[in-house]
């Protein structure tokens, strides 16, 4: 009898750790990128003639809106947003796209923000002291951060804040490029 008992508690520990080894295989990991095109804004006193003041200035430049287009991607991988465990930015960049000679030596330092409609702004990456010469950046971003309740919005917008020590060209335009790392189980 105590044969029976010992045979039948290893058969549930064995079907238990095949339910959580199953419930394991069916996660999602994928990586979702976006990419979206901004222009630098005016520099304020700068359209009066005015220069910089002494160690620059902090500029905030206009949301950029991202469709997150969540629903396709939920239904593309076959879950739904209830199902989402987590979402982290997993990397953030910033590419000078024109002028061609531009680069990124006007920038001392830069935050990115992440907004939503129902969700409040938040600091996601960001670079200090931003070595000259460069026309990519790529940001440190914070991965601890779960984003789902912004990434199921149909939009999210990112702010940037930058220190600026110098006046860069008139028209220049830049890419922000995101991934995005999205876990899900369907079996939830």
């Amino acid at each position: 009898m105590k044969k029976i008992i010992i045979i039948e508690i290893a058969l549930l520990f064995t079907l238990i750790a095949s339910c959580s080894k199953i419930k394991q295989i069916a996660n999602i990991n994928v990586d979702i990128p976006y990419s979206a095109q901004s222009a630098l804004p005016e520099i304020p006193g700068i359209i009066a003639g005015y220069g910089l003041p002494p160690g620059g200035i902090s500029l905030p430049f206009p949301a950029i809106p991202v469709a997150t287009n969540s629903k396709q991607y939920i239904s593309q991988y076959h879950t739904a947003a209830n199902m989402i465990i987590d979402v982290y930015l997993k990397q953030l960049s910033l590419q000078i796209v024109s002028p061609p000679n531009q680069n990124f030596d006007f920038l001392d330092s830069v935050q990115v923000y992440i907004s939503a409609p129902t969700q409040p702004e938040l600091l996601v990456a960001n670079e200090y002291n931003i070595p000259k010469g460069q026309t990519a950046l790529n940001l440190s971003t914070n991965t601890n951060v779960n984003l789902k309740k912004y990434f199921v919005q149909d939009t999210i917008y990112f702010r940037i804040q930058g220190h600026i020590n110098a006046i860069p060209a008139s028209g220049t335009l830049f890419n922000l490029q995101s991934v995005f790392h999205l876990l899900a189980n369907p079996l939830n």
